[in-house]
């Protein structure tokens, strides 16, 4: 790999991980934070987490709404933050992406190519037909004139 292709692919995986975070800053935590103590897990570390949730819950529902706005503005940005920095300190690996676009693309270009085939076949095929009629035609035409210059010799 090239030094242009490393860093397009550290342009790619910046943008990727900058719109990460805009549209982190856009979620409504509040319901993820409901959805995450509604599922339902077997696992009792993820049970235990998901009690600590819905105490969390059951503080931000008493919460007056100004104290609601406020928590719901601090945890949003603790958790953009958070996700940050985990997104910084994480490579995007785009190695295999190339390869599975390359294979898409080959299969792609083999369906085409069937189809381009099947296509050809149906019309070679018609055009046989189409040349057969013809040549029966002329066969045929060519027996009627040879019977009527038979018949006018006689």
């Amino acid at each position: 790999m090239d030094i242009d292709q490393s860093n397009s692919n550290m342009d790619i995986g910046s943008m990727i991980k900058d719109q990460v975070v805009k549209s982190m800053k856009n979620v409504d935590v509040m319901s993820l934070l409901k959805n995450m103590a509604a599922t339902a897990t077997d696992n009792q570390e993820s049970g235990e987490i998901q009690s600590k949730l819905q105490d969390i819950l059951e503080k931000y529902n008493n919460m007056p709404e100004d104290m609601k706005a406020e928590f719901t503005g601090q945890l949003k940005d603790l958790l953009v933050k958070k996700l940050a920095t985990k997104l910084k300190d994480a490579p995007i690996n785009f190695s295999g992406l190339e390869e599975a676009i390359q294979n898409e693309i080959v299969t792609q270009m083999y369906y085409i190519g069937a189809g381009v085939f099947v296509l050809i076949v149906i019309i070679v095929f018609f055009g046989y037909k189409l040349y057969k009629s013809i040549k029966e035609k002329e066969k045929k035409r060519e027996e009627k004139k040879k019977l009527k210059q038979m018949k006018k010799k006689k």
